[in-house]
């Protein structure tokens, strides 16, 4: 599945169930997306999206490890990157403020979240 706004485009994964991280990164690069590796603790995902790395778009699991991720999420904001939530079994509440991303709830198909991204980078 070729998702044209995807090709080419760097996506970072946030996530820390490893099959699922596995399969949501095997379904990006099949829709053409250049994966940057999934990272699965908070410290790592604030290092990468402080960093200066080019990044397009991002799928953040609202927890991590048990730690909230919406430090991380205000800084995708700030640097203007489109992401999206995954919500997991005991997430934290999202807070208002970013009420309104995108959200799925797992289990969630991949496909879903590739289309959902495509429509963020294409907008």
């Amino acid at each position: 599945m070729e998702v044209s706004q995807l090709r080419n485009r760097n996506i970072f994964i946030a996530e820390d169930e490893y099959s699922f991280a596995c399969e949501l990164a095997k379904t990006l690069a099949m829709a053409g997306a250049r994966v940057i590796r999934p990272v699965d603790a908070i410290e790592d995902t604030l290092d990468f999206i402080m960093s200066s790395a080019l990044i397009d778009g991002a799928i953040l699991s609202v927890n991590l490890q048990g730690e909230a991720t919406f430090v991380a999420a205000e800084h995708l904001l700030r640097r203007r990157i489109p992401f999206i939530f995954v919500v997991g079994f005991n997430s934290s509440t999202i807070p208002e403020e970013l009420k309104d991303i995108p959200s799925f709830e797992k289990p969630v198909d991949p496909g879903q979240l590739i289309v959902a991204m495509a429509s963020l980078i294409a907008a």
